[in-house]
């Protein structure tokens, strides 16, 4: 009946809610004791919106990664093709990446994305304590994971989480979420003196805001 997949997300609010993202993802929201019968009437009287939604979405999205052998996505920046070797360690040389191929799809995409979590994170470490010295300012923690809306984020104890999908963003948009994120160790909002800070180590970050704006935001569904 159903021309698309709905993904129920039992969850701590108290309401019923829908998102479609721009991935073609729909995914259901609701309280852990909703009857599945309600749950079920709701997405009925949803589907016309639904639909909806879905045409209005741009057609150039990039599919969810597989982690599949001669796959391709984009690494830094670089259109690279996945290759699934029998065993050994990953190697990104040139325009191929070699992973080690696992016994199954589910375990072939969490090994491919802890293979790029690594790699990420060797890239943004000496990133970090530039930025951080820089500024005279210091990271407690960095963690890195899969996000769907956001590139990066900070707390009030100075732990930054960055999203894992910056792994297919060139190196100088990489380096403009890290300055945004540091930079928020120091001014927890975007005041005028926020956007100082940022502007003081890139004079240049709005070209960085206009390319997460134009082409990240399809950059960002490879790994959701």
């Amino acid at each position: 009946m159903e021309d698309f997949t709905i993904e129920r997300k039992p969850s701590k609010g108290r309401n019923i809610s829908l998102v479609v993202y721009q991935n073609g993802k729909v995914v259901l929201k609701h309280p852990a004791k909703v009857p599945k019968k309600q749950l079920d009437e709701f997405l009925f009287e949803k589907r016309e919106w639904i639909l909806s939604k879905l045409k209005q979405l741009p057609k150039d999205i990039p599919k969810k990664l597989k982690f599949e052998n001669e796959e391709k996505t984009h690494i830094f920046g670089n259109l690279t093709t996945i290759q699934l070797i029998p065993k050994g360690k990953c190697n990104l040389s040139g325009e191929r990446i070699q992973i080690p191929k696992t016994k199954s799809e589910k375990s072939q995409i969490q090994k491919g994305k802890l293979v790029f979590r690594d790699l990420l994170l060797k890239k943004i470490e000496p990133m970090v304590q530039t930025t951080s010295f820089a500024l005279n300012t210091e990271v407690a923690k960095i963690s890195i994971k899969p996000m769907r809306s956001l590139w990066g984020s900070c707390n009030s104890k100075n732990q930054i989480s960055l999203n894992l999908s910056l792994i297919h963003c060139p190196e100088q948009i990489i380096e403009y979420i890290i300055l945004h994120e540091i930079a928020h160790t120091i001014e927890h909002n975007h005041s005028s003196k926020f956007w100082k800070i940022v502007e003081s180590q890139n004079p240049n970050y709005k070209i960085a805001e206009k390319w997460l704006k134009d082409i990240g935001k399809k950059y960002i569904y490879y790994l959701n």
